[in-house]
């Protein structure tokens, strides 16, 4: 597995935890927010050419708790990754292009780095991550 492209923005993701809504409202303002955000950091591009798999990594900033493992995608994920078929980065989100999501957690390691903000790192692999027996 190949890392083809990587960025980290200042976008925290939410997972949801105060119940889905029945509409579309948030998740359809979550996916302007992020396209705004990819824009304004010239992000917009070409499609990748081939299926892709995409690791999104929530980096927890001051006074924020891992969620369980089963939360990381659920939520503004999803704005996430159609802002970024918006911005051209996908030519869409079906599993043709987009082969596999991942989502992960990353702590500060250090004091200096517990004071950051809270971000989320967006890395694009060629293919999915397999996961030996």
């Amino acid at each position: 597995m190949t890392k083809l492209f990587e960025v980290t923005l200042p976008i925290v993701l939410t997972n949801s935890n105060g119940g889905q809504q029945r509409s579309w409202h948030s998740s359809a303002s979550d996916r302007k927010k992020y396209e705004a955000a990819l824009r304004s950091a010239d992000l917009v591009r070409i499609p990748f050419a081939s299926p892709v798999a995409v690791e999104l990594v929530r980096n927890l900033g001051p006074n924020m708790r891992l969620w369980d493992a089963d939360s990381i995608l659920r939520g503004s994920a999803k704005g996430l990754l159609d802002a970024c078929v918006a911005c051209g980065w996908f030519v869409d989100d079906k599993p043709q292009w987009v082969s596999q999501v991942i989502g992960s957690q990353d702590t500060p390691k250090d004091e200096n780095a517990k004071r950051l903000l809270a971000s989320t790192t967006i890395r694009i692999y060629d293919r999915p991550a397999t996961f030996d027996e």
